[in-house]
């Protein structure tokens, strides 16, 4: 009887999945804050929110996330990231996949440049990614309208205040056959003396939109519980952080597919 819920939940699952590369992991830090994190701009997994988010970083990173979804032990989904800051620019590389039963894949690959401007204000960052979709796989019998898109975003920052905007697959504004949604997100944080952190989160497709808050608070700058809202879905984490690495574990809630779970690892570099 176990055997067959399983089965029939990860059937489901599949047919959810199928060619919209909705179900991606998007990094851990940012799930236990309701996946509010378009104007947070810190972390490389900022690069799936918003490609302006990495601009303005004084360090490299490489991180891993990987995800357990609904306890389905079967479905693989990982993301990697890599950033690299180079004057006032930051270039990243990263990778999204899930892989269920072994016979149904999705990957996004990611090339990202970010710019940041000083201004008397405060700073400006914009950012761009070029994005390249796979579906391959046994049952991967589905074609994309196109494997390339385009996400472009900006982060304009004073005081403490961050105010974002990012449009995401830009190619599918016209929605056409596949798939894969266009999306357009508007974001806001707060962060104080870098212990508190506040963020919002609107973000609008041509079928829904959702709204996403979370909270975030340092001790000692080194640990960090994190608490949110995902649209009507509880989420919440943690982190612990040092000079050089960072450890994090999110967890996302729903009512009747059970919850998912993240872990995430960071290393960082920091020229003296």
């Amino acid at each position: 009887m176990k055997k067959t819920i399983i089965l029939s939940l990860m059937i489901l699952m599949l047919s959810l999945l199928w060619s919209d590369f909705s179900g991606m992991n998007n990094g851990t830090r940012s799930l236990g804050m309701g996946n509010a994190y378009s104007a947070l701009g810190e972390g490389a997994e900022s690069i799936f929110y918003n490609p302006a988010g990495v601009a303005g970083f004084d360090y490299k990173a490489l991180g891993l996330s990987y995800q357990n979804q609904y306890g389905i032990s079967d479905l693989l989904n990982l993301n990697l990231t890599a950033i690299v800051p180079w004057k006032d620019y930051a270039f990243g590389m990263a990778t999204q996949q899930v892989n269920l039963l072994d016979v149904y894949y999705e990957d996004i690959f990611y090339l990202n440049m970010a710019r940041s401007f000083q201004l008397k204000s405060g700073s400006l960052n914009f950012g761009i990614n070029g994005k390249y979709f796979i579906v391959s796989g046994d049952e991967a019998e589905v074609e994309l309208d196109s494997p390339i898109d385009f996400d472009l975003g900006a982060v304009y920052k004073i005081n403490g205040f961050h105010l974002a905007y990012s449009s995401r697959n830009l190619t599918r504004l016209s929605g056409e056959n596949d798939k894969i949604e266009s999306s357009q997100l508007i974001g806001m944080a707060f962060k104080w003396q870098n212990l508190l952190n506040l963020t919002t989160d609107y973000e609008i497709t041509p079928e829904n939109s959702f709204f996403r808050v979370g909270i975030e608070l340092w001790f000692y700058d080194t640990f960090a519980p994190r608490l949110g809202f995902d649209d009507q879905y509880l989420t919440m984490g943690f982190g612990l952080k040092s000079d050089w690495w960072g450890f994090d574990f999110g967890l996302k809630t729903h009512e009747e597919l059970g919850t998912t779970y993240r872990f995430g690892l960071t290393l960082k570099y920091k020229e003296k």
